[in-house]
């Protein structure tokens, strides 16, 4: 027979139960880089906090950001001439090349020093501001979900392996842009995401297609989305037959007369996780909503669509929206 304490018990702990339950899913973001950072970033973060506000059923908790270290960059080499070029570009080239060298030769004397001791005082902070993604840490702190926002090069996460694996255990981890460009030579990392950047050509109109119009990571857009300009990824290592294709091109966008199937962002499901990655997310226009944004080119019909679509796979990734994570490969 039950005693009075034990039925009360038991009542706790279902309200805790139902409460937990209606609580709001938890969200880390993180915008670190070690290696190129993106202008953009900050109008990332402004765009992701403003889809936090305007939904109850989420929230971010912890926001990953960037040490404030700057470590002095040596001089850039002169670009090398065309195959083709002229004496006269040769020439300048040379002279370029000569300046280069003794600019070189200072900044190895006078700043290298520096420069060293910066950058490990930025590894070691950069370390510290990762400390949130040790698996442990995003247990004990009941992360639900890890975004990466144009994320760059190698950051130093606690445990690469253990991360992966807590996104495979019922994680969810969600890619912008350089998401790709992030832990290129990871594979727990890379194999998760399901692809790699490989570059890209200069900044082109887009007309993207959908490969699942229903899925909430479409964004409600439909069959057709057209980007007036944006920075488009080429991507290796990508399996179809381990993604459900959200949108492509039917060509690389940069060798319009190249017919071939062009991924831009896709979901899959990973072990018991489900991850959600899209390649774009470049130009600040993309994130910002604002009319008066200086150098805008897409419009801000076009920013509202990629917030839904950025706000539709985050609610995918979290269980919050329905939508298939089954492999598409006949997407074209």
């Amino acid at each position: 027979m039950k005693t009075k304490r034990s039925v009360l018990a038991m009542l706790l702990a279902s309200t805790l139960a139902a409460g937990a339950a209606d609580a709001p899913k938890r969200v880390l973001v993180c915008t670190t880089t070690m290696g190129y950072r993106h202008p953009s970033i900050p109008y990332g973060e402004e765009a992701l906090a403003a889809l936090d506000a305007s939904s109850p059923d989420f929230e971010i908790v912890t926001w990953v950001r960037q040490p404030d270290i700057e470590v002095p960059k040596p001089p850039k080499p002169p670009r090398k001439p065309d195959a083709n070029a002229g004496q006269p570009e040769l020439d300048k080239y040379n002279t370029a090349l000569a300046g280069h060298k003794e600019a070189m030769a200072k900044w190895n004397r006078e700043v290298k020093p520096e420069a060293d001791r910066k950058a490990a005082e930025l590894d070691a902070a950069m370390k510290k501001a990762l400390a949130p993604l040790d698996p442990q840490a995003l247990r004990d702190n009941r992360i639900d979900a890890v975004i990466f926002c144009n994320t760059s090069g190698n950051l130093p996460l606690p445990d690469l392996e253990g991360f992966a694996g807590w996104v495979r255990g019922g994680g969810a981890y969600i890619g912008m842009h350089a998401g790709s460009d992030t832990l290129k030579d990871a594979l727990p990392y890379t194999e998760m995401l399901c692809g790699i950047f490989d570059g890209h050509g200069p900044q082109v109109p887009a007309t993207l297609h959908a490969g699942d119009k229903e899925h909430p990571a479409n964004g409600g857009i439909g069959d057709i989305w057209t980007l007036s300009q944006e920075e488009m990824y080429r991507i290796k290592n990508h399996d179809r037959d381990k993604v459900r294709s959200i949108w492509f091109m039917r060509h690389d966008p940069n060798k319009t007369e190249e017919k071939c199937f062009f991924p831009v962002a896709w979901v899959r499901g990973y072990g018991d996780g489900r991850v959600f990655y899209t390649t774009l997310g470049h130009r600040e226009d993309l994130w910002s909503i604002d009319p008066g944004l200086k150098d805008r080119i897409n419009p801000v019909e076009t920013s509202v669509q990629f917030r839904n679509h950025i706000l539709g796979g985050i609610r995918w990734a979290l269980g919050l929206a329905p939508g298939s994570s089954e492999p598409n490969p006949a997407t074209n």
